[in-house]
C-alpha cells in the first residue's frame, strides 16, 4: 500500500515557483479528462477497482482468483462479470496516458472551456509550451502525487505542438448560423 504523499499540489507548486496552482488545478483536470477521453466511459469503475486492490494491499495479479472464489465487492464482481471476465478488465487496469496524449488532451480542455482565450489563460498561468506541462508533470511525479512509467521522460512532452498555431488554428468563425458569428472548436 502507498504511504500518502507528504506535500500538497500548492506546496509543489510555491517549490517550482514557474506554474500556478489553478495551472495544476487545470492539470489534474486535463489528466481525467484525457484518461476519460482515451479509456472510455469505464475509468470510473476502474479506479474502484484499482482503489479497492490498493487499500487491501492486493496486486492486479490477484484479481481473477479474488474473482473465483467470490472475494471481490458485489459491485466490483458485477461489472466484471458485464465486461466478460477478469482478464478483460485486467487489460483495461492500467489508465496511463503519455505525454503526447496528455498535452492533445489538455489542449482540447482548453478550447473547450476557453475557446480563443486558451493561449491566455494558460499564459496567465505560466505555461507557454508543452514542455511546462512536463515540468508540472515531473514536479507532482518528484512529490508523489502522480505515478509514471519506467518509460516516461520529460523529453516526451518537448515539442508536441506549437501553442501559437494548435489554439489559432483550432477555431474557426461560423458565420452561417443564423446571422450570429459564433467562434466553434475544429
Amino acid at each position: 500500500m502507498r504511504t500518502p504523499p507528504q506535500k500538497t499540489v500548492a506546496d509543489v507548486a510555491r517549490e517550482l515557483g514557474r506554474y500556478s496552482v489553478d495551472a495544476f488545478e487545470f492539470l489534474r483536470e486535463g489528466l481525467d479528462y484525457t484518461v476519460q477521453h482515451r479509456h472510455g466511459e469505464n475509468v470510473p469503475e476502474i479506479r474502484k477497482i484499482v482503489v479497492w486492490l490498493e487499500e487491501n494491499q492486493f496486486d492486479e495479479d490477484d484479481l481473477s482468483e479474488l474473482y473465483e472464489q467470490g472475494a471481490l465487492p458485489d459491485d466490483i464482481e458485477s461489472f466484471i462479470a458485464e465486461q466478460g471476465g477478469p482478464d478483460t478488465v485486467l487489460s483495461c487496469l492500467n489508465l496511463h496516458v503519455d505525454g503526447k496524449d496528455l498535452c492533445h488532451g489538455l489542449r482540447d480542455l482548453a478550447c473547450e472551456r476557453w475557446g480563443l482565450m486558451a493561449p491566455a489563460v494558460l499564459a496567465s498561468w505560466g505555461i507557454r509550451n508543452t514542455l511546462d506541462f512536463g515540468r508540472m508533470v515531473f514536479a507532482l511525479v518528484d512529490s508523489d502525487l502522480l505515478q509514471k512509467q519506467p518509460d516516461d521522460s520529460l523529453s516526451d512532452f518537448e515539442n508536441v505542438f506549437d501553442f501559437k498555431s494548435a489554439f489559432e488554428t483550432n477555431f474557426r468563425i461560423d458565420l452561417a448560423q443564423n446571422g450570429k458569428k459564433v467562434a466553434k472548436g475544429a
